[in-house]
């Protein structure tokens, strides 16, 4: 049996879509993801569905895969953003 093929379109990357998915990839949880960007929660898992929705992905993870495997963001961004907070932390 072939695959499916599925489109899932790249326009529309928000900021905020691209900041969540950046945050869920460095480990944060949804509430700690909506402390630092200063939104509710629930906005937060709004935010993941209707990207999840755009992209015609199952789960955050899939969302964050495919954006690591597509170029919209990479894993040298994700690991330096969390060092780089981690330093600030210490100092």
């Amino acid at each position: 049996m072939a695959r499916k093929e599925r489109h899932i379109s790249l326009q529309g990357f928000t900021r905020y879509e691209r900041e969540i998915l950046k945050l869920v990839a460095e480990g944060y949880m949804d509430g700690q993801i909506a402390d630092e960007l200063s939104m509710s929660e629930r906005m937060v898992k709004g935010i993941q569905v209707n990207l999840m929705r755009k992209w015609n992905v199952r789960t955050i993870s899939s969302a964050i895969d495919y954006a690591l495997g597509n170029g919209l963001m990479t894993l040298y961004e994700i690991l330096e953003s969390r060092f780089r907070k981690r330093k600030l932390k210490v100092n």
